[in-house]
C-alpha cells in the first residue's frame, strides 16, 4: 500500500505509524512511517520518514498504549488530552489498518489530529454513550450537594463504584508549603480508611508525582509491564505501591491553571474497562479541578472578608456577623459568657516616634498576646487599636481570673499596654448590651490611664 498517498488524502495533520510487537505481547518501537505536509510542518525540520516518534516528542505511555491497541488489537480510538510537551490540547483519532498490511513484527494504523490552545467544551463532550451518563451524574452531584465536602465525598464514591476499584481518593498538595492531605477517600472494604495507607504516602512519594506527570496527562498502570516501566522513572513510588499491595492504578492531576493542586488517585481498578475509564477519569478530573478551584476562591474571599489581614485575628465584619447570629438565635453565644474590650495604649505615640511600620508591629504583637491568652475563645480586631474578646461557656470566676491576668500582663510599662473593660452575663443578657457595658468600662479605664500617665497621651 502507498502510505504516502493515504496520508496525503487527509486535510488535517496525519501520519501512518508502525508498532513493533514483542514476544511477550507488548509493544516495542513505535515509528512514524509516512506523514503528510501538515504533520511535517507541525513537527518541524527534525522530522524524517521511518523515525522513532520519541525522537520528536517525549515518550508517553498512554499514547503508546493507544498505538498498540489500535495497530495490534485493531481498535478504533479517540482521545482529547493535553500534550504537555507542546502545551496544547490534542484531539486525536486512531484508525487501524487492515491486517493484510501487517507483518510478523509490525502492525500499522493511521493517526490524525488537531490542536487547540485550551480545552473546548464541544470536544470534551465527544465521549462514548457508555461513559456520558456517569460524567453527567458527576456534574449533577458536584452542583447538587449542600456543601463542597459533601459533593466531594459523593463524587469519590461514584468514582470508586464506576472504576470498581479498591480505593479512590483525592489528595490535595501544596508544594510550596511542603504540605499534603487527603480531601476524601472511599474504599471497597468499609473497615479500611485512608489513615491505613498514609504511611505509604511519604513526602518523597507525594512530591515526586508532579515530575512523574510532567510529560503525560495521567499515569495508568494496568499490569506488571506498566509497573516495571513506571519503576524506571520513579522507583521510590513503585516500591511504596508494591508494599501497599497496589497492582493497578490511575493517577490524574487536578490543575489550577499551570499549577497542580492535587491528584485523583485510584488503585486496583477494573483494567478491562481502561478505554472507557480513561475518558471518564480525565473528564471527571477536569470538573473536579474546576470545583476545587472555585471552592478555594470562595474560601479565600471568605477569609479576606472575615480576617484582619494585619493581625490575623477576626475583623469587625466577622464580629458584627457574630452579634447578628446571636441576636437572631442562629448561632447564640452560650451562657454564661463574658466580653472583654481591650484598647491598645500608646499606639499614636508609637506611630509618631517610629512610623506606621512600628505601629503595625505593635498591633501584631498585641493580637498575638490576645491569641495566646485566649486560645479557646473568639478574638476580634474591631478597628484601629481596639480588640474584643468573646468568651462563651465561661464561669464568672474563670472570667475574672482571665481579665485580671490580662490586666497584670498588659499594665503600664509593659511591652503591650491595654486599657481594659469587661462584663459578664449569666442570664442571657443581650450580647450587644454586654458589649456596650464592656466598651464603656474600657473607655473609663483608658481615660484614667492617660490621667495617671500624661506622657502616653495621644495628643
Amino acid at each position: 500500500m502507498d502510505f504516502q498517498n493515504l496520508v496525503d488524502s487527509y486535510d488535517m495533520a496525519a501520519a501512518v505509524l508502525s508498532v513493533e510487537k514483542t514476544e511477550d505481547g507488548h509493544w516495542g518501537e513505535i515509528r512514524i512511517v509516512r506523514a503528510n505536509e501538515q504533520y511535517k510542518k507541525i513537527m518541524g525540520p527534525n522530522y524524517r520518514d521511518d523515525m522513532l516518534y520519541s525522537d520528536l516528542i517525549p515518550k508517553e505511555p498512554n499514547f503508546e498504549d493507544f498505538c498498540f491497541r489500535c495497530a495490534v488489537n485493531k481498535q478504533h480510538l479517540h482521545s482529547y488530552v493535553v500534550t504537555k510537551s507542546m502545551g496544547l490540547w490534542t484531539d486525536a483519532t486512531y484508525i487501524p489498518l487492515s491486517k493484510s498490511y501487517d507483518t510478523e513484527k509490525l502492525s500499522y494504523f493511521i493517526f490524525y489530529f488537531e490542536f487547540t490552545k485550551a480545552p473546548e467544551a464541544e470536544r470534551l463532550s465527544n465521549i462514548s454513550f457508555e461513559t456520558a451518563p456517569f460524567v453527567v451524574q458527576t456534574c449533577l452531584n458536584l452542583r447538587g450537594a449542600k456543601n463542597f465536602y459533601e459533593a466531594m465525598n459523593t463524587v469519590i464514591c461514584d468514582i470508586r463504584d464506576k472504576t470498581e476499584s479498591f480505593c479512590s481518593c483525592i489528595i490535595m498538595i501544596e508544594k510550596e508549603r511542603k504540605k499534603y492531605a487527603p480531601l476524601c477517600a472511599k474504599f471497597s472494604d468499609p473497615k479500611i480508611t485512608i489513615d491505613n495507607f498514609m504511611p505509604y504516602l511519604t513526602p518523597d512519594v507525594v512530591f515526586s508525582w508532579e515530575d512523574t506527570l510532567k510529560d503525560t496527562d495521567c499515569i495508568i498502570v494496568k499490569d506488571d509491564f506498566d509497573m516495571e516501566r513506571l519503576s524506571k522513572k520513579n522507583p521510590v513510588w513503585v516500591n511504596s505501591l508494591r508494599s501497599a499491595g497496589v497492582k493497578s492504578l490511575i493517577l490524574s492531576p487536578l490543575m489550577q491553571g499551570p499549577k497542580m493542586s492535587g491528584v485523583l488517585f485510584i488503585t486496583n481498578f477494573n483494567v478491562e474497562q481502561i478505554i472507557q475509564l480513561k475518558d471518564y477519569i480525565e473528564l471527571t478530573a477536569f470538573f473536579l479541578s474546576a470545583e476545587i478551584a472555585n471552592n478555594d476562591l470562595m474560601e479565600r474571599l471568605e477569609y479576606m472578608s472575615n480576617i484582619d489581614t494585619l493581625t490575623g485575628v477576626k475583623n469587625r465584619n466577622s464580629m458584627n456577623s457574630r452579634v447578628d447570629w446571636h441576636v437572631k438565635n442562629n448561632f447564640p453565644v452560650h451562657t454564661p459568657f463574658g466580653v472583654i474590650f481591650a484598647d491598645l495604649n500608646g499606639l499614636k505615640q508609637c506611630n509618631d516616634s517610629g512610623g506606621h511600620e512600628a505601629g503595625d508591629r505593635l498591633l501584631k504583637h498585641a493580637a498575638d498576646l490576645l491569641k495566646e491568652h485566649f486560645t479557646e475563645y473568639e478574638v476580634y480586631r474591631s478597628g484601629g487599636d481596639e480588640f474584643v474578646v468573646i468568651m462563651p461557656n465561661c464561669s464568672k470566676d474563670d472570667f475574672e481570673k482571665e481579665v485580671e491576668k490580662l490586666r497584670k500582663d498588659t499594665g503600664y510599662n509593659s511591652d503591650i499596654c491595654f486599657a481594659i473593660g469587661a462584663d459578664w452575663s449569666n442570664d442571657g443578657k443581650d450580647l450587644r448590651q454586654c458589649m456596650h457595658v464592656a466598651d464603656e468600662a474600657m473607655y473609663a479605664d483608658k481615660k484614667e490611664f492617660y490621667r495617671q500617665h500624661p506622657d502616653k497621651a495621644r495628643r
